[in-house]
C-alpha cells in the first residue's frame, strides 16, 4: 500500500513539474496532449510500417541511424526479458491474487507494445537534410532541428570514459542515436560515436514531453557518418548568400502528423458526451449497474471510461484510414478554418434531418406490420420517460456512428482499395455500406434476444430493421460526412423512441 501511494504522489509531483514548466514557457504544447498523441504514434507503429518505405523529395537526403546499432539485440533482449518475465510472474501471483496476476500481464502485454512500437518508430524516422537544414528525430524520443549556418565546426569524436571506466554523460548534448540513452545510463552500452557538431551558439532541441533543452552539440552515432559529414562540409562551403532568418524557419521538415488530432480529440469529446448521456439510458432501462454490484456513480464512471477506451483506439484506426481513402467530417473539420461559415452546411444539416425522420417512420412501418406475424410486442420500444429516450438517442448516434461507420465502414473501403490495389469503385462504397450494416444488425441480437424468444423469422427481420437505418447512416457518412450520419441517427431514434411511445 505505502509503495502505490508513493507512485501515486510521484505521479502528482511529475504532472505539476509539466505543468509548470508549460506555463513557463519551457514546452510549446500542452504536454499530456503531446503524451497521448506520442504514445498512440509509438503503439500504431506496433502494428504498422514494418514495410519500410521512404519516399522523400529528390531534393531530400536521408541518413539512418539504426542498422549499426546495438538497440537492435537489446531490441531482442528486452522483447524476450518482457515475455518470459510476464508468464512467470502471472504463474505465480493467479494463485496469490488473480486481478493483480491479470493487470500485471496487460502492463508487461503493453510494455512488449511499446518496445515494438519505439523500435519500429525510429526505423521510420531517419535524419533528412533538405537543402540547408537539418531535422534530427530520434523516434517519438526528442527532436533536433536547425540551418547549416549554425554549425561552427564538425570534428572527428569519440566516447569519452572517466578514471572508473564509466562513460562520461556530457550536458548541453543531442545524441543522434537509436540506442535509448536511459538504457546507456543503466548498462553503459552506447553505440559507437563517430563525429559531433559543435554550433556557434546554442540551439533548441525538445524532448520526449515537448520540453525545450539548449544544445551545445550533436553527437552522430549514425551509418553512414562520413557521407553525412561530406555532405554538411560541401553545404557550408558553398552556402554563400545567407537566408533571412524569418525564411530559415520557414523551411523546417514538415513531415505530416498521421492523423488529424484537432478532429481526433472532437469526436472523442462528442464520444464522451454520448457515454455520459447513455450511462443513465443504460441505468433505467436495463438495470446495468445492479448486475455489475456497482453504484449508479460507479457505473457511469467505468461505463463511460470503458466507451472512451474503446472508442479511442478505433477512432485512431478510423482517421488513419479515412485519410487513405479520402473520407472526412466537413462540418467539425470546418471549425479548424475561420474562413468557412458553418451556414455553408445548413442544407446538408436539414437533409439529414429529413433523412432521419423517413428512417424512423420506415422502421416503425416495417416493424408494425411485421409484429403480428411474430408474436412482437411492440411496447418494448417504449422508454422509462421521454427525456431519458433522448440521452439514450444521442448516445447511440454518437457512438455507434463512430464505431459502425466511421470505423467499420472505412475499413472496409480502405481494406477493397489494399486487395484490388486500385482508387475506390462506388461497387466497393456499397458493397462496405452493406457489410457494415449487416454487422450493425447483428450486432443487435443480444439487445434483442434479451427481450423475444429469438427465431428465424425474427432474426432476419432484426438485421432488415437495423440494416434499414445502417444503409441509410453508411450512405450519409460516406457521400457527406460523418457529422450528418450522427444527426440522422439521432433523428431516427428520437422518432422510435420519443415521439413514436407516445401512440403505441
Amino acid at each position: 500500500m505505502i509503495s502505490v501511494i508513493t507512485l501515486v504522489v510521484l505521479l502528482e509531483v511529475f504532472i505539476v513539474v509539466l505543468f509548470i514548466k508549460y506555463k513557463q514557457g519551457k514546452i510549446d504544447e500542452n504536454p499530456f496532449i503531446t503524451i497521448l498523441q506520442k504514445e498512440w504514434t509509438i503503439l500504431f507503429y506496433a502494428f504498422f510500417r514494418w514495410k519500410k518505405k521512404w519516399r522523400y523529395p529528390e531534393n531530400v537526403s536521408v541518413f539512418s541511424y539504426y542498422k549499426k546499432s546495438n538497440y537492435f539485440w537489446m531490441f531482442l533482449a528486452l522483447m524476450h526479458e518482457q515475455v518470459i518475465e510476464m508468464i512467470v510472474f502471472h504463474i505465480y501471483l493467479k494463485e496469490e491474487d488473480p486481478t493483480f496476476a491479470n493487470i500485471m500481464s496487460a502492463l508487461h502485454i503493453y510494455s512488449i507494445f511499446y518496445i515494438m512500437g519505439d523500435y519500429n518508430l525510429v526505423r521510420n524516422s531517419p535524419i533528412l537534410v533538405k537543402r540547408n537544414n537539418i531535422q534530427m528525430k530520434i523516434g517519438a524520443r526528442r527532436e533536433l532541428n536547425f540551418h547549416i549556418n549554425d554549425i561552427d565546426y564538425i570534428q572527428k569524436a569519440s566516447i569519452k570514459y572517466n578514471s572508473s571506466g564509466g562513460i562520461i554523460h556530457e550536458k548541453g548534448v543531442f545524441h543522434a542515436t537509436a540506442f535509448p540513452r536511459v538504457l546507456t545510463r543503466v548498462f553503459g552500452m552506447s553505440d559507437e560515436l563517430t563525429y559531433e557538431i559543435l554550433f556557434k551558439s546554442p540551439v533548441l532541441a525538445k524532448g520526449y514531453f515537448g520540453t525545450k533543452k539548449e544544445i551545445t552539440k550533436a553527437l552522430l552515432y549514425i551509418d553512414q557518418p562520413d557521407e553525412f559529414v561530406e555532405l554538411l562540409q560541401h553545404k557550408i562551403n558553398t552556402h554563400q548568400e545567407e537566408l533571412p532568418e524569418e525564411e530559415v524557419n520557414k523551411e523546417k521538415i514538415v513531415k505530416k502528423p498521421l492523423i488529424n488530432w484537432k478532429l481526433y480529440y472532437v469526436i472523442l469529446f462528442i464520444n464522451l458526451l454520448g457515454a455520459l448521456a447513455m450511462a443513465p439510458y443504460a441505468i433505467a432501462r436495463e438495470n446495468f449497474h445492479e448486475e455489475m454490484g456497482l453504484s449508479k456513480l460507479a457505473f457511469t464512471g467505468v461505463f463511460t471510461l470503458q466507451t472512451l477506451v474503446e472508442t479511442g483506439v478505433l477512432l485512431f484506426l478510423a482517421l488513419w484510414m479515412a485519410k487513405k481513402v479520402n473520407l472526412k467530417a466537413p462540418l467539425i473539420e470546418s471549425l479548424f478554418h475561420p474562413q468557412t461559415s458553418i451556414h455553408h452546411y445548413k442544407k446538408n444539416i436539414g437533409s439529414s434531418i429529413m433523412y432521419g425522420l423517413l428512417t424512423g417512420c420506415a422502421i416503425l412501418l416495417i416493424s408494425y406490420f411485421i409484429s403480428k406475424p411474430l408474436n412482437i410486442d411492440n411496447s418494448s420500444i417504449n422508454e422509462p420517460s421521454w427525456w431519458l429516450g433522448v440521452l439514450g438517442s444521442f448516445g447511440a448516434a454518437t457512438t455507434e456512428e463512430t464505431i459502425f461507420r466511421l470505423f467499420l465502414v472505412t475499413f472496409f473501403i480502405w481494406l477493397f482499395s489494399k486487395i484490388r490495389k486500385k482508387e475506390v469503385t462506388a461497387f466497393s462504397i456499397w458493397v462496405a455500406i452493406t457489410f457494415s450494416a449487416l454487422l450493425f444488425g447483428v450486432l443487435h441480437y443480444g439487445i434483442a434476444a434479451s427481450t423475444f424468444d429469438m427465431t428465424v423469422g425474427l432474426f432476419a427481420s432484426m438485421l432488415l430493421i437495423n440494416g434499414i437505418g445502417g444503409i441509410v447512416f453508411g450512405a450519409i457518412f460516406v457521400f457527406v460526412g460523418l457529422e450528418y450520419a450522427m444527426i440522422a441517427h439521432f433523428t431516427a431514434d428520437i422518432v422510435i423512441h420519443v415521439i413514436a411511445p407516445l401512440f403505441i
